[in-house]
């Protein structure tokens, strides 16, 4: 009776929306990356200044959170394990530069604390983490 005279259509690939694709991903996980490289173990509210600027070097990064709680590179410590840590990290790097991210909560005496524990391991360049105001 009725025949159906439809002809075979080939798939085909359509690059465009792929390379769309491909690039929207890759700039997600740019981003993603570069967020999560960002972000450190504890959360700090750094108090601001004028002119703050980010250092040249990976520095040995002392966390002082709000609660007195001290984390040498992300790792939490007490402030004895600080001292000593401190001290091996001088003894193999002695230009070696330290940023201390202290909570603007933080107790001032537990600030002055790690300064001193920074000051006998022998660190000599030291800098106080602030944002900028803006």
């Amino acid at each position: 009776m009725f025949t159906k005279l439809r002809t075979k259509r080939k798939p085909m690939f359509m690059i465009i929306p792929m390379i769309d694709i491909i690039f929207f991903l890759l700039v997600f996980f740019m981003m993603n990356s570069l967020q999560t490289i960002a972000q450190k173990a504890l959360s700090v509210q750094l108090p601001q200044a004028q002119h703050a600027s980010a250092p040249v070097q990976m520095p040995i990064i002392i966390t002082i959170d709000a609660k007195g709680h001290i984390t040498l590179d992300n790792k939490p410590v007490s402030i004895q394990e600080a001292s000593v840590m401190m001290r091996q990290h001088m003894a193999e790097n002695p230009e070696a530069a330290v940023v201390l991210q202290a909570d603007r909560q933080t107790i001032h005496g537990q600030v002055v604390a790690v300064m001193d524990i920074l000051k006998a391991a022998g660190v000599k360049r030291l800098a106080i983490a602030a944002e900028q105001k803006g």
